[in-house]
């Protein structure tokens, strides 16, 4: 289980303005060694916790969840996982191993009254996508057999009634009959239906079923063996934007969420009054699949967010605990501007992760940004508001706009200007983009063009007043270029106008310096460092480069190769008081991984 922090978005000042010394501004540090971006008290070093984990275990693109009737605890289907994983419902701890791992692409499950067993739609194998199968879990063994298959549909909601399963198919639109003492046959129960994705039953004779395509919740009674419709119980007018998950509130109402409309309403079922009980994206909700009572929570499973939100039972968001497995975080992090989003790199992923800082959700997955090669080193968001990525092994600089994840393609084409492992990215105060390239010089290209600008080599680095000969990361600040250099221990300073050698800033080893890599002035003036060999991060005068502290003492929080590190810009604002400051309170982190509507996959088609 991992910590966050809930960050409130605020205003800020240029990219290349020092914030004022009263800012509150908490420091952030990838600590590449354990893959996780943690977080530190910007004014005292102390350790406020895991703003974000890797995770291996657990689902990926969560479809169905369920809360066990014997002993509370929370199964969540891995659609892109092909299993099924069991959560500690108030915490989200997950269980290992997973409760079942003998699936093609779950999606709806439900239990039956007692708990001992699970029921989930599925492919009956990964040779017949389009042979949709109702499977049996058993708890207590791990069994899972199939209980009955159907050619051609695309099985999703399943629910339990009595000694038969039922289940919605959205290629065929209607609901199917599977009885659990078995027969192998499917019995059509249900139809008049437009993809129809989540049902449950009010009773033995009363079915509620989620008629997606129509964007309205719908009743079905059942009389002498036959279903028949009986009245819309959410019509389309109601505003639920493809209905998708249904279940009951504690105090009876039928809780529905559309997932088109990110959202959550609350219908009383006998005056059928609809009340919005979650607000569309209330605490980073989206494409929520599956809805689920513990009590007073209430937990949604959402695709996108690859994580389950928790809410109170006044619809107001209480964090995240569930996650989905996520990319490793082990290389650079760059905050926006206005503090609101940050952007790490991830090497093993190929990915950027992309996290909103209001809510600590991965908003969004930026996949595979270094085309035909890995290792992402860093990027940032340029003047012109895209981002901007160095890929270490393909000896680009790519480009995307962060306002739809698109590609833009390559802004520096592979090699050019002598461009060769980039690594760091800064953009000065001309507007132009500077590169610490992988020869230890620092490249200077056109911010507009991309094109090499003149001088290519913007610092020397082999006859440069003595200037890093292994540049890593780079900073600007006012009119001064500041650049750690591994190689020498050292950080190093140059007019960032006219790559004049400065001076050379923190000399070698000054503090026990060694293997510095991320850098930042925080909001007291003050220069901080990551110092990747010893773990920790040191802290130097911000006019004078002399050794102040070990601001944050080696290992600290779990802190293994401190390979970058950001203060997050912001202004004061109030909160509650904790020794003399402001800091916020907890929240748990959401999952961004993009996915396929399944509404817009191929009747049949897995996702």
């Amino acid at each position: 289980m991992i910590s966050l922090r809930l960050l409130p978005p605020l205003l800020v000042a240029f990219a290349f303005t020092a914030l004022p010394p009263a800012a509150f501004a908490d420091l952030f540090v990838v600590s590449q060694g354990t893959k996780e971006v943690l977080a530190y008290d910007g004014a005292t070093g102390a350790f406020d916790g895991v703003f974000a984990a890797t995770i291996t275990h657990g689902f990926r693109n969560p479809g169905g969840i369920a809360i066990r009737p014997s002993d509370g605890v929370l199964y969540v289907s891995s659609i892109a996982g092909g299993s099924i994983w069991s959560y500690t419902t108030a915490t989200g701890i997950v269980t290992l191993p997973a409760a079942t791992t003998a699936a093609i692409a779950p999606f709806g499950i439900g239990f039956d009254a007692t708990g001992a067993n699970l029921y989930f739609a599925d492919a009956t194998d990964s040779e017949q996508p389009n042979t949709d199968a109702i499977k049996e879990l058993e708890i207590a063994t791990g069994t899972v057999t199939i209980l009955g298959t159907n050619n051609q549909v695309d099985l999703l909601g399943v629910a339990v009634n009595g000694s038969d399963v039922y289940a919605t198919d959205v290629a065929l639109s209607r609901v199917l009959r599977f009885p659990i003492g078995g027969g192998n046959e499917s019995v059509e129960i249900a139809s008049g239906l437009d993809a129809p994705e989540a049902l449950l039953f009010l009773s033995a004779t009363q079915m509620i079923v989620a008629d997606t395509g129509n964007d309205r919740v719908v009743e079905y009674t059942e009389s002498g063996g036959n279903w028949s419709f009986q009245q819309e119980i959410v019509p389309a007018s109601a505003g639920v934007v493809e209905p998708s998950a249904l279940a009951i509130a504690p105090d009876g109402r039928l809780t529905v969420a559309g997932r088109a409309s990110g959202d959550v309403v609350l219908v009383d079922l006998g005056t059928l009054v609809v009340t919005p009980l979650v607000a569309p994206g209330a605490g980073g909700l989206a494409d929520p699949k599956g809805v689920a009572w513990s009590g007073n929570t209430l937990l949604v499973s959402s695709g996108t967010r690859n994580a389950i939100f928790y809410y109170d039972v006044t619809g107001q968001p209480t964090g995240v605990r569930a996650e989905g497995v996520n990319s490793p975080l082990e290389a650079g992090l760059h905050f926006s501007p206005d503090g609101s989003r940050l952007f790490v790199a991830s090497i093993s992923g190929n990915d950027i992760v992309e996290f909103d800082m209001e809510t600590g959700a991965r908003v969004h997955l930026y996949n595979n940004v270094c085309p035909n090669a890995p290792l992402p080193f860093d990027s940032v968001i340029g003047p012109d508001g895209r981002l901007y990525i160095s890929c270490t092994l393909n000896s680009s600089i790519q480009r995307y706009d962060p306002s739809t994840g698109a590609s833009l393609g390559a802004f520096v084409i592979a090699g050019a200007g002598g461009l060769v492992n980039p690594r760091s990215l800064a953009f000065g105060p001309n507007g132009n983009l500077f590169v610490a390239n992988g020869s230890g010089a620092i490249f200077e290209f056109d911010g507009v063009t991309g094109a090499a600008a003149s001088p290519v080599t913007f610092v020397d680095t082999n006859g440069n007043g003595g200037g890093p000969l292994d540049a890593s990361h780079l900073h600007f600040r006012g009119n001064s270029l500041y650049v750690t250099s591994p190689l020498y221990d050292e950080v190093v300073a140059f007019d960032a106008t006219s790559g004049a050698y400065l001076s050379t800033f923190v000399s070698s080893g000054s503090g026990g310096l060694t293997g510095p890599k991320g850098l930042d002035f925080g909001p007291d003036g003050d220069l901080y460092v990551g110092s990747q060999y010893d773990d920790t991060v040191r802290r130097y005068d911000g006019a004078t480069g002399s050794f102040v502290s070990a601001f944050v003492p080696a290992g600290l929080g779990g802190l293994d190769l401190p390979t970058d590190l950001a203060f997050q810009p912001s202004l004061a604002v109030p909160a509650v008081s904790r020794g003399g400051r402001a800091m916020v309170c907890c929240v748990i982190l959401a999952t961004s991984i993009v996915i396929l509507r399944r509404r817009q996959v191929e009747p049949g088609a897995r996702q």
